[in-house]
């Protein structure tokens, strides 16, 4: 989970701007280059998900 308008938020978002910017897309008329692009972007963007969220455990409890 990402906190809507937190730090980490911004950072999440300029990091896959970035991610986006760098993926090469000088052959994208090509399926496999495409394919290749597409599969470097989910790549990018599960690493990024990683690094900036966090795990949250939802239970019918309160914890003190």
């Amino acid at each position: 989970m990402i906190v809507k308008d937190s730090k980490k938020e911004k950072t999440f978002v300029n990091e896959v701007i970035k991610a986006i910017k760098d993926i090469d897309t000088s052959n994208l008329l090509d399926a496999i280059f495409f394919k290749s692009a597409v599969c470097s972007f989910a790549w990018f963007l599960d690493i990024i998900w990683e690094k900036n969220s966090k795990i949250v455990n939802i239970t019918k409890y309160k914890s003190w």
